[in-house]
């Protein structure tokens, strides 16, 4: 029978889990982690685990969520910093995205090429919910820069949503990237995200 909390106690186990999680995802990805592993961690049982979250897998989205949402905030903070936000500024902002995720615990399930496995084993209302998300923060990012009158937000969601999906699963593809040399790559994804820069931002506000 698993134990009762309170909600002092409920909050603090749902930030231990949430720490195993990212320790678990590091050491050993998506489908070798196990609940017994994480409730082993956190000093609870596995009943009370399942009180937390119905699947090891929702565990790891909604970490995965958090860091999400930590990335953005920082990118909108830094927007608000910012006077002028051009195509090069904002092409800097993405590509510092890209290196802040590369090097974080999301990166191991890429490499063990988990992440369409760890997506497909997630309740459908949690990617819908997950997307109502992106295109939230996204409306609320671009508010601070200045969009062409032609491109639809909607738009701007669905390419902010490709280059962050093109920024992940370019690790799927490590030969490639040892071939043409990591500066080499760099530059590569620099000139793409400019390209979608440009299609994007008004170019009298950069006076090109």
């Amino acid at each position: 029978m698993a134990t009762a909390f309170d909600d002092n106690e409920k909050e603090l186990i749902r930030k231990e889990l949430k720490k195993a999680a990212v320790e678990c995802l590091v050491k050993y990805g998506v489908k070798k982690t196990t609940v017994d592993e994480i409730v082993q961690m956190v000093g609870i049982s596995k009943g009370s685990f399942y009180n937390f979250y119905p699947a090891k897998e929702v565990l790891f989205f909604m970490v995965l969520e958090e860091y999400q949402k930590s990335i953005i905030s920082k990118l909108i903070n830094r927007l608000k910093e910012l006077d002028n936000i051009g195509v090069d500024e904002f092409t800097d902002l993405i590509y510092g995205v890209y290196q802040e995720v590369r090097k974080s615990f999301i990166m191991n399930i890429i490499r063990n090429q988990e992440f369409e496995y760890f997506i497909k084993k997630l309740p459908k209302e949690l990617i819908i919910n997950h997307h109502s998300l992106d295109d939230t923060f996204t409306r609320e990012l671009f508010s601070y820069i200045k969009i062409r009158d032609d491109i639809n937000i909607d738009i701007v969601a669905a390419s902010l949503r490709a280059i962050f999906m093109s920024m992940i699963y370019v690790e799927e593809i490590g030969e490639y990237v040892e071939e043409i040399g990591e500066k080499e790559f760099d530059e590569v994804l620099m000139i793409l995200i400019r390209g979608v820069a440009k299609q994007l931002i008004e170019e009298d506000y950069n006076n090109e």
